[in-house]
């Protein structure tokens, strides 16, 4: 029975709508238990929950925050969240409005460089109208034939430190978990092998640091990280007494990433999060 953890729709920055994709995972993938982990927003987890109970699928809520370690950016999944929180909702909404805050200046920057009209192009591309991120000034990009796929987009105009780079005002890890706690979610360390630590220690601070926090659990194995972090991700969850998640962070069928629940699932004598979501 294959599961997936970490996915993303059209209510961030996915090509399919919440129902589509829950659809496709069932359909198509093979995916039994799966969670929506939109990025800063948890406005399509009723429509793709609703898609759940009619395919008989596991549904779990889920969302992915944007937040900071020292100058870096983390990103911390939430599963099992109340979308009917308001606080919660509220406070989803507010980062939102940082993201969409960052797409302004991101279109500024890129117009500088002579690519007009692209943070209009990125507002018409989102469905959601309210959660503009960088994937989607990269396929604007590519479809203006300035760059040839997502990752030269990346490399030469919206990776940290390239010309059209914006840092965004994110909350701290430690808020992020409490955010998460407080909607009565468990709060999930994403894919560490994608931030961009560089030492061993400072990957050990940055786990301690989420741990200290509150956070519960880690991505043992994710589709945007090496499946040579897998070993490390393992000994930490030891070392932590933390529970694993997989998620193959799927956002499209054009994408990079694993289709849905193709990531690889937990090792044989990992405890999957999902006890503490039974």
């Amino acid at each position: 029975m294959l599961i997936d953890l970490h996915m993303h729709s059209t209510a961030s920055d996915g090509a399919m709508k919440p129902s589509e994709l829950v659809r496709f995972c069932y359909e198509s993938c093979g995916v039994r238990t799966m969670a929506l982990t939109d990025h800063d927003t948890v406005s399509g987890l009723a429509q793709a929950r609703r898609a759940a109970q009619y395919c008989g699928m596991r549904f779990i809520n889920g969302i992915e925050i944007s937040s900071v370690w020292g100058r870096c950016s983390v990103h911390i999944v939430g599963l099992g969240v109340d979308d009917e929180n308001a606080d919660f909702v509220a406070a989803a909404e507010d980062l939102c409005e940082k993201r969409d805050r960052r797409a302004v200046e991101i279109g500024r920057r890129l117009e500088a460089l002579g690519f007009p009209g692209m943070f209009e192009a990125a507002e018409a591309m989102t469905q959601s109208m309210a959660n503009i991120s960088r994937l989607h000034f990269a396929q604007c990009l590519m479809n203006s034939g300035i760059v040839k796929n997502q990752q030269e987009a990346f490399d030469k105009y919206l990776g940290e430190g390239k010309p059209a780079f914006v840092a965004a005002s994110w909350c701290s890890v430690a808020q992020a978990v409490e955010l998460i706690h407080s909607a009565g979610g468990v709060a999930v360390l994403a894919h560490p092998g994608r931030t961009r630590l560089k030492n061993d220690w400072e990957f050990d601070s940055l786990v301690e640091g989420f741990v200290e926090a509150g956070g519960e659990a880690i991505e043992i194995i994710s589709g945007s990280q090496s499946h040579c972090f897998t070993p490390r991700c393992l000994q930490w969850a030891q070392r932590y007494n933390l529970y694993g998640s997989v998620g193959s962070d799927f956002h499209s069928v054009a994408g990079m990433r694993p289709m849905p629940g193709t990531q690889g699932q937990l090792p044989e004598g990992v405890k999957s999060v999902l006890q503490l979501l039974a």
